[in-house]
């Protein structure tokens, strides 16, 4: 008896430089600037200011104050994680309080850093992976908190950075590169 077996061979899947080149510069500009301002963000905080209440455009006779409320950024405002997060990792026996304290004061400039190299396309494939491993940290912190919906959230980032990684190779503009040219800084180069 003879019996043939047949094997399908995968095709190789076909795809457009142009427009692999222009999803990976999308891919890049999202995900830096929402790594670089998840960073500025740790910079935020709220100021108050009276104001003398306006009626028809005039101050009001009894003396009656507004209070407004504005957002802005300073130093003195950082604080890498939310005060009401930080307590709940306190009590978390899988991280230690030295490790979060470390973890909490560079938080908010790695993800500048990283954003900034991202966005630029300095080091683009380092980057990226220096921001899925941040990603991954956060992850593992709402997982221990039991945070569906951020553990989703973040998953989500990670898929983008995956598939920014493996559109690395047509990340024809970086800056990464305009300066290997330039200035012979051939170690940079598609790194």
């Amino acid at each position: 008896m003879n019996q043939s077996t047949t094997h399908t061979v995968p095709v190789p899947l076909k795809t457009d430089p142009l427009a692999a080149t222009c999803a990976i510069l999308m891919l890049r500009i999202w995900l830096g600037l929402r790594c670089l301002q998840a960073g500025i963000e740790k910079y935020a905080g709220t100021v108050y200011i009276s104001e003398p209440t306006q009626v028809n455009g005039v101050p009001d006779p009894n003396g009656t104050e507004t209070v407004i409320e504005l957002k802005e950024y300073a130093l003195l405002n950082y604080s890498g994680l939310p005060s009401s997060l930080a307590d709940k990792f306190q009590n978390e026996p899988f991280i230690s309080e030295f490790l979060l304290g470390i973890y909490s004061q560079w938080l908010g400039p790695l993800l500048i850093a990283v954003g900034l190299c991202v966005l630029l396309g300095l080091a683009t494939r380092i980057s990226l992976l220096a921001m899925g491993l941040i990603y991954t940290s956060l992850t593992y912190g709402l997982i221990l908190l039991n945070q569906a919906s951020g553990i989703a959230w973040l998953g989500t980032h990670m898929v983008l950075i995956a598939l920014a990684l493996l559109l690395a190779s047509y990340n024809r503009l970086e800056l990464g590169n305009l300066l290997a040219d330039r200035a012979g800084l051939n170690w940079l180069r598609n790194k």
